[in-house]
């Protein structure tokens, strides 16, 4: 089962990381005609792939932190992970819903930059389970 978390952490870590570098720089660069047909594919496409990916992962997680020793590392894990949610819900959801009625300069920039945040949530997890 530590396998699977760790294939699984890596695995969303280095799709988080994709994400930061390759799809949300490249929303500026969508004709303003397209974009919000664009950005609903991105996020149905990524919800799809990552929303079952990072899921899957949390319930692992709490699943072995039920049954297994309580260490520093097991609360490091969760609370890492934990706060890459909360920055999910709490900044990236609601950049998301802006980016839904069309190109936003501003929520594309804070959507940029919180994804890093989610990056290094989701690295230090994976290094911590390596």
């Amino acid at each position: 089962m530590e396998k699977l978390a760790l294939i699984l952490a890596a695995f969303n870590w280095g799709a988080i990381c994709f994400v930061s570098v390759v799809h949300y720089p490249l929303f500026a660069d969508v004709h303003r005609d397209f974009f919000v047909s664009y950005h609903r594919k991105h996020v149905t496409r990524t919800t799809l792939l990552l929303g079952t990916t990072l899921s899957l992962e949390m319930v692992l997680q709490l699943f072995l932190f039920s049954v297994g020793p309580k260490d520093l590392s097991h609360y490091l894990i969760l609370s890492f992970l934990g706060a890459g949610w909360i920055i999910t819900f709490l900044v990236s959801v609601p950049q998301h819903r802006k980016l839904e009625q069309g190109f936003s300069q501003q929520a594309h920039q804070i959507l940029l930059l919180s994804n890093w945040g989610r990056v290094a949530c989701w690295g230090v997890a994976t290094i911590l389970l390596a």
